[in-house]
């Protein structure tokens, strides 16, 4: 966390730390869990990116009842650096954190008939991110009233929101 400028008293409140026991090799070790909407975990640590159990969508709420609206995010590092950048403050929107690209579909069943308005999505500035805020776009455009505000420039030329949070930091 502190190589990547998140202050532990934001990551706490998302994050656990998880023990994981290789049933064949018997080999443990610990990993930041992120809960998912499956009940499986996204696992982080330097050595380790990936997932215990099913492998979803971790979802937010925002401080809002019915907020108008949500934000996308590929990851938590992202997520995590974006409320660093908020002076630790939560999103009074709700936010969907993907996890993996592949679940841009399961996220936007949770966008359909709800009261949402704007959609954020924070995609990282490569090929896939492009590609993911693309088909984020095809997306809005079959919803009614739904405007979708890109904001990776924001933190362009980086090519994410944690590493433009680093960039500021001097990491």
């Amino acid at each position: 966390l502190a190589k990547r400028g998140i202050p532990l008293c934001i990551a706490q409140q998302y994050l656990k730390e998880v023990k994981v026991a290789n049933a064949e090799t018997l080999k443990v070790f610990f990993a930041l869990g992120l809960k998912n909407e499956d009940g499986g975990y996204e696992l982080r640590n330097p050595f380790f990116k990936g997932c215990v159990g099913k492998k979803s969508i971790t979802f937010i709420r925002g401080l809002k009842v019915m907020p108008g609206g949500i934000h996308f995010f590929e990851g938590i590092m992202d997520y995590l650096s974006a409320i660093a950048n908020n002076k630790g403050k939560k999103f009074a929107d709700d936010t969907i954190i993907l996890n993996s690209l592949s679940n841009l579909k399961k996220a936007t069943a949770y966008v359909q008939n709800y009261s949402y308005t704007t959609a954020y999505s924070w995609m990282d500035n490569d090929i896939a991110g492009t590609k993911a805020t693309k088909a984020l776009d095809e997306y809005f455009e079959t919803q009614e009233a739904i405007e979708h505000i890109k904001m990776n420039i924001m933190y362009a030329p980086h090519k994410d929101v944690n590493a433009s949070h680093m960039s500021k930091l001097g990491l």
